[in-house]
């Protein structure tokens, strides 16, 4: 009735039916451009959000290792300024303490640090020179070292 008296006008009229489906286009066209910005701005989001991890890891290894390297160097440097007698003596008081050195870093992170005194090169009260291994899932490296006796005040 006035619905089908309506279709009809529509239909008599010249671009009647183009107009109607026009708006669909541009509604259609409006929602797509949204769906593809929201898409950019989600992949743009996890690519900046990635990169902020990974760098962040990176500087937190460096400084662990030269955390670690210091305090090995500290300690068996109060080793050598503690202990008194022959070099034997020192070498199994640096045994020791890269032995404690190792069980107290196992817990609290995920690095291994071996210590190995090389024997021939230990001067009590002076210095000795002890080979360093570090070892994480970011960083890994080995280096000999000649420590200095001497704790810090």
């Amino acid at each position: 009735m006035v619905v089908d008296r309506m279709r009809e006008q529509e239909h008599t009229r010249p671009g009647g039916g183009e107009q109607r489906d026009r708006g669909q286009v541009i509604l259609i066209g409006a929602i797509t451009l949204a769906f593809i910005i929201l898409g950019v701005v989600v992949i743009f989001n996890g690519v900046l959000y990635t990169e902020t991890l990974s760098s962040a890891d990176t500087g937190q290894s460096a400084s662990t290792a030269e955390k670690t390297e210091l305090e090995i160097t500290q300690g068996i440097g109060c080793v050598l300024e503690k202990t008194e007698g022959n070099s034997s003596q020192v070498e199994e008081n640096i045994t020791a303490f890269a032995g404690t050195y190792q069980n107290s870093t196992a817990h609290s992170s995920p690095t291994a640090v071996h210590i190995d005194v090389t024997e021939d090169n230990i001067y009590p009260e002076e210095n000795a020179t002890v080979d360093i291994t570090y070892d994480s899932t970011d960083l890994s490296y080995e280096q000999e070292r000649t420590i200095e006796a001497g704790c810090p005040s």
